[in-house]
């Protein structure tokens, strides 16, 4: 096995020349293989793609392969690395890395992907890249994850799922369909794809966002009676946002709100960016303003310990990233988002193709909330496989959950828009169950 993997790398000059030799500023020599490199997007005028691999802690030759994607759109994926599910991650605003015991490559290797280019730290090419489109990113995905399993041949057997949140709920499935309809133009080199993992994943723009937060807001005390009556009003009945009275009152809504962490409304607000986000019926970002030069930062939530470690030289030269180089949480990206369909229409031809897919949604998201995931699934008409009900982890209640044919949506109890951060025990048990197809 190694002697294949060190051929391979010197054919490919991948392996070998990705592989990181230290990891800066924590004390434990991991005991797994991590790697950081650039993978290609062919014809693009100088577009890559920054990654970070890392190995199982299991089993790297047999276990499941998963590809992870933070949304934005344009934000970077070094968030889940760091924060969420990766083997080392900070805990709120902490400067200082931390084991992660519930880390996801445990049972599974994992590759980390700043999508799209000008992302992080993946280099944007030629200045008319600053352009691109939900079609345009999983164009550029899938030929860039082609890359990948050139370098990293002997992954490409093993079971490859793709997972990631919020805006990602847009980048997951459209790259998944991209596969899908690769696989059947070149069956005679396919990619392994066995499932999608969305969480809290913006899909289909008629519930999502701002959409599903006006009913939540209402539902959890935290619109007054007269600002719900002039949202009726202005809204048809939150039936039509597209009014510019209703968006107007939308706006309104927002302030009245103020700075409560749109991604966990019970969640604390880290102070420095407490504004309230929300998008308009273009689709245009209201937040991401930043006080950091050349890059975009969400509200309330901590990002100080990465952006430190990120633009330290020395990790830098860790990660193989060539020097000078900055590391920004978001890019400002020209990004135009297909608000009339979404991602949605893409669901009828992922379950046809017999993929693995779970839809999970941490239920104190006002981002991405709860409320909406369930409306744009029950237009999917899905009969149900099985009822609704809870399930646990410690003996205590996660979230509840129930299984349509071709999909199963989880909710997880008390967790905002970054499920694995907030909650990381229950987000490692749900994704196990999933990826080895135990009980929930």
């Amino acid at each position: 096995m190694l002697a294949n993997f060190i051929l391979l790398g010197l054919a490919n000059g991948v392996i070998l020349t990705d592989r990181m030799t230290s990891f800066p500023q924590f004390p434990e020599i991991p005991p797994f293989d991590m790697y950081s490199g650039f993978l290609d997007v062919p014809n693009s005028k100088g577009k890559q793609l920054h990654y970070v691999f890392v190995e199982s802690q299991n089993n790297p030759a047999t276990d499941p392969l998963i590809l992870w994607l933070n949304g934005g759109p344009g934000c970077s994926s070094m968030d889940g690395l760091f924060y969420e599910n990766g083997p080392y991650i900070y805990i709120d605003n902490s400067t200082t890395l931390v084991k992660n015991p519930y880390s996801w490559n445990t049972n599974a290797s994992v590759i980390y992907l700043e999508s799209p280019a000008g992302v992080g730290f993946s280099p944007l090419g030629d200045v008319s890249n600053n352009y691109t489109t939900d079609q345009i990113t999983a164009h550029d995905n899938l030929l860039a994850l082609l890359q990948f399993f050139k370098g990293f041949y002997e992954y490409r057997h093993l079971p490859f799922y793709i997972t990631g949140e919020s805006y990602a709920g847009i980048y997951v499935p459209t790259l998944a369909l991209a596969i899908v309809n690769y696989n059947s133009y070149t069956p005679y080199i396919p990619i392994n794809l066995q499932g999608i993992a969305v969480g809290n994943g913006a899909t289909d723009w008629r519930y999502d966002t701002y959409p599903a937060f006006m009913e939540m807001l209402w539902t959890y005390g935290m619109m007054s009676v007269q600002m719900h009556t002039q949202l009726m009003q202005d809204c048809d009945n939150m039936q039509d946002w597209s009014s510019e009275a209703c968006q107007e009152t939308v706006g309104e809504v927002y302030n009245t709100v103020d700075s409560v962490n749109i991604y966990d409304i019970y969640g604390y607000c880290w102070p420095g960016m407490s504004q309230t986000s929300y998008e308009d019926n273009q689709g245009k970002l209201r937040f991401l303003t930043s006080i950091l030069k050349d890059t975009v930062i969400p509200p309330c939530i901590a990002w100080g310990g990465i952006y430190t470690y990120l633009n330290n030289a020395t990790v830098q030269k860790a990660f193989n990233i060539p020097q000078p180089a900055t590391w920004g949480f978001c890019a400002d990206l020209d990004y135009v988002k297909d608000m009339q369909h979404g991602s949605f229409y893409a669901y009828p031809a992922l379950i046809n193709a017999g993929l693995n897919i779970l839809i999970y949604s941490g239920d104190t998201d006002g981002a991405v909330p709860t409320i909406g995931t369930r409306n744009w699934i029950r237009n999917l008409n899905l009969g149900i496989s099985e009822p609704y009900r809870s399930w646990y982890v410690n003996e205590q209640v996660a979230g509840y959950t129930i299984g349509y044919t071709g999909l199963r949506l989880v909710t997880v109890k008390g967790a905002g828009h970054m499920v694995p951060q907030w909650k990381p025990a229950q987000a490692q048990h749900m994704i196990l169950s999933w990826l080895f197809g135990t009980s929930l």
